[in-house]
């Protein structure tokens, strides 16, 4: 093999290689791993490795069941043998004419084989469209002489052939043609030309394709000489209709089809029409009446050149442009060269340049005979398909020069004992495998009717996806899918490993709340909620950190409890809002056992007393009758000199008392015996507050007053408000005037400065009204002086 062609080779297996250079491990079927190249897939039901992997490592990690890609396979549908054909029996080609074939994705299919041979008597219709202007004469004289010369030639090569003809000439509406009655009539009126022409007319079929040659020879001598008025010519609205009407014009399926343009002149092409008011684009369609003239040249424009080009491909037909005659030969060089050779190679069997016809038109036999038998030689395979998915490339071992294949899809010099052998490379490349399994394209001729179908069928299923290895309504998939290589493919609706997970219906309708799917705090699978990290309940509607915290723990920390849907959940020995109350009591109880010394309640492991009662355990009793009264008066005479006892009393009556600055709820300095504490408050006459604690034990008792009370503020003093409200307001007043008088002071002595510079520097002057008109008008005598002057000289003179 050639090393272009080897590398050409090594190119494209690294550009499919290189499409996915590993194996997608999020796989889910094994079509879909194996679209990769150098991919397998494990089949056994309990791996718990990537199923999609390399041979090399699924054998590494001990899969048994491995299922390795498949390769492409051609199935020959139709193969008919080469045939000249013959009477009753259609010439064959080309084979095979149909094949089908299963195609690997990602992989380069290079057995396929399509094989071409000239048939002896494969059919020709040859159709001459003809400029009928003074200048082609020569060119219908030829015809008529040369056509059984002409058909002798083709008989060497063929003996099936027919003979048809059409003549055009341009649109009859200015500035194509002159439109008054005698111009239509005779467009060659007021010319040298002897004989009268014929009417104007667009284009007109005059022989449908027919092997008699005698009628072809009378339809060539009934063409009657015509003309247009500007220079360019309207053919291209002939040859278009040449091309579209097959049925009128007698093109048969199974030929070789050529067309012979023959004109000395540039054609008019589109968009030319609009010099005429003509707008409407030329839609393509057969207008042909049944006398053969094209109805809708004054109606639609003219054809574009791809419109010629896409009908020629369209319905196989080789355009030969023949262009030279009675004009002079430059004029003929020039127009071949500026607007026919380009065009010629765009066409259908393209040539490199338009055929150059003779003065006397002598040559036409040599120009069909030529032609026919380049066409007939020279194949050009070409592919007619458009699938995103699927590319073509041709090779053949036509005239390789010693190479095996070379990459082109045209080969010449055939003969009818000489095939050639074409190679289409398939490929197809794509990262998933298309919706459309089955494509098909086809091979053709170009310029012929023959046709290699090719049915392509992309190979994206493993077998043990399809029956009967695969198990519908699996009990392994919950049945609700099918079991298939190892793994549930889950009917609609339903999804998981076991397809056990209902996802019929929507989200809103299985996790829809006011607030959103999930309540927006979790995501809706198999109809049900899955709650992000802190929420909980079905659809997600408990928030599980939006309880109590305590001790800036969410529900005391998890010694104490947990946070459950916003409320606190806690341990056995903690209660509470928040799981900071301690289910235990030992804080409460007293030292004889009893709960807040039966004054009050414990919770959370604290006494809560009664009305009247305080301290730690309730054994304060704020407002009982005894302890406080009969200690309030010698505590207010030692402390503060009020209450009852005067001071001799005080002294006699009160040798337990003392004065603290605090009051400590410890036992005094020196008692260590057991004691009772009375923390006692009370009111005096003043209404001041006075705190006090009576200690009393084993060795007495003795009372220790705070040296301070909290006595209210005594009443305002009327007088004392009035007087300083009134003083605030004065001086507020007074303030105020000063700071007017102070601008006052200020803006006047600046306007008084201003004054002063304008009597210094004074801006005006003396002027006069300008509106003020004199009563009296002097008007002076422009001559008055001057003529008197002449009166003296003239006196002088006199004298």
């Amino acid at each position: 093999m050639d090393v272009s062609i080897w590398r050409c080779l090594l190119l494209l297996g690294f550009t499919i290689y290189c499409v996915q250079c590993k194996c997608p491990s999020a796989s889910k079927r094994c079509g879909d791993c194996l679209i990769t190249k150098d991919c397998a897939w494990c089949k056994d039901r309990n791996f718990t490795e990537t199923r999609c992997n390399t041979v090399a490592n699924l054998t590494t990690n001990n899969c048994a069941n491995i299922v390795r890609r498949k390769q492409h396979s051609i199935e020959y549908i139709k193969n008919s043998n080469f045939s000249d054909g013959g009477p009753g029996q259609d010439s064959v080609q080309i084979k095979p004419q149909h094949v089908s074939i299963k195609l690997v994705p990602n992989m380069v299919l290079t057995d396929f084989q399509v094989s071409y041979k000239i048939a002896r008597n494969f059919p020709l219709d040859l159709y001459f469209l003809n400029d009928p202007s003074y200048t082609m004469q020569p060119l219908q004289a030829s015809l008529k002489s040369l056509a059984k010369s002409i058909a002798n030639e083709i008989q060497n090569l063929t003996t099936d052939f027919q003979f048809g003809l059409g003549t055009a000439m341009d649109k009859v509406i200015l500035p194509f043609t002159r439109t008054s009655p005698k111009y239509l009539n005779d467009p060659c009126f007021g010319t040298s030309l002897s004989t009268k022409c014929d009417k104007a007319y667009s284009y007109r079929h005059r022989l449908k394709l027919t092997p008699k040659i005698e009628d072809f020879e009378a339809a060539v001598d009934d063409i009657r000489t015509t003309a247009n008025f500007d220079k360019p010519e309207g053919l291209f609205d002939g040859l278009l209709q040449t091309m579209v009407c097959g049925t009128k014009i007698g093109w048969r399926e199974k030929a070789r089809r050529m067309l012979l343009y023959a004109s000395d002149i540039n054609f008019h092409q589109a968009g030319d029409g609009r010099l005429a008011g003509i707008l409407e684009p030329n839609d393509g369609t057969c207008h042909l009446n049944g006398e053969g003239y094209y109805t809708e040249a004054e109606v639609q424009d003219y054809p574009s050149i791809g419109q010629i080009i896409q009908k020629a491909k369209e319905n196989n037909i080789n355009i030969i442009f023949v262009i030279g005659g009675n004009s002079s030969e430059l004029n003929n060089q020039q127009v071949r060269n500026l607007f026919y050779d380009k065009l010629a190679t765009l066409l259908p069997g393209g040539t490199p340049r338009a055929s150059e016809l003779s003065t006397d038109a002598r040559n036409i036999l040599d120009i069909v005979s030529a032609n026919y038998r380049r066409l007939r030689e020279t194949v050009k395979l070409v592919v007619n398909e458009d699938s995103e998915e699927i590319q073509v490339v041709m090779y053949t071992n036509c005239q390789t020069g010693g190479r095996l294949k070379d990459q082109t899809n045209v080969c010449s010099g055939l003969t009818t004992e000489k095939s050639a052998t074409f190679y289409p490379y398939i490929i197809s490349t794509f990262n998933t495998c298309p919706e459309k399994r089955n494509v098909t394209f086809t091979i053709f001729p170009e310029g012929l009717e023959e046709r290699v179908q090719v049915d392509i069928e992309h190979v994206c299923d493993c077998d043990c996806q399809l029956q009967p290895e695969a198990e519908p309504d699996s009990e392994k998939c919950s049945y609700n899918g099918t079991y298939e290589c190892g793994i549930c493919n889950c009917n609609p609706g339903w999804i998981g490993d076991q397809c056990e997970c209902d996802d019929r219906g929507t989200a809103e309708e299985a996790c829809g709340t006011s607030n959103g799917i999930c309540n927006n705090a979790g995501n809706c699978t198999c109809r049900k909620c899955e709650c992000f990290d802190g929420y909980s309940g079905d659809k997600c509607e408990c928030n599980d950190k939006n309880c109590r915290s305590y001790e800036r723990m969410l529900c005391g920390g998890p010694d104490r409890g947990r946070c459950d849907c916003g409320k606190c959940v806690c341990n056995a020995n903690y209660t509470g809002e928040a799981c900071e109350c301690a289910v235990s009591t030992a804080d409460c109880q007293k030292d004889n056992g009893t709960i807040c010394s039966g004054n009050g309640e414990c919770v959370c492991n604290r006494c809560q007393c009664k009305t009247g009662f305080r301290g730690k355990t309730c054994d304060q009793c704020t407002s009982c009758p005894g302890t406080c009264k009969n200690n309030k008066d010698c505590a207010e005479c030692v402390a503060f000199g009020t209450g009852l006892y005067n001071s001799t009393a005080c002294e006699k009556m009160c040798t337990n008392v003392k004065t603290a600055p605090l009051l400590e709820p410890a036992t005094p300095e020196g008692q260590v015996v057991n004691i009772t504490i009375k923390s006692c408050i009370t009111e005096d006459d003043q209404k001041c507050i006075i705190n006090f604690n009576v200690y009393d034990s084993d060795i007495g008792k003795e009372v220790i007053v705070k040296d301070t009370r909290r006595c209210p503020p005594g009443s305002p003093d009327p007088i004392k408000i009035g007087l300083s409200i009134s003083g605030a307001i004065f001086l507020i007043g007074l303030l105020l005037l000063l700071i007017w008088k102070l601008l006052t002071m200020l803006y006047d002595s600046m306007e008084y400065s201003r004054f002063e510079s304008e009597i210094q520097n004074p801006a005006w002057e003396r002027s006069e009204n300008p509106i003020y008109k004199e009563c009296v008008t002097t008007v002076q005598n422009p001559m008055h002086e001057t003529q008197f002057k002449n009166d003296s000289s003239d006196e002088k003179l006199m004298q």
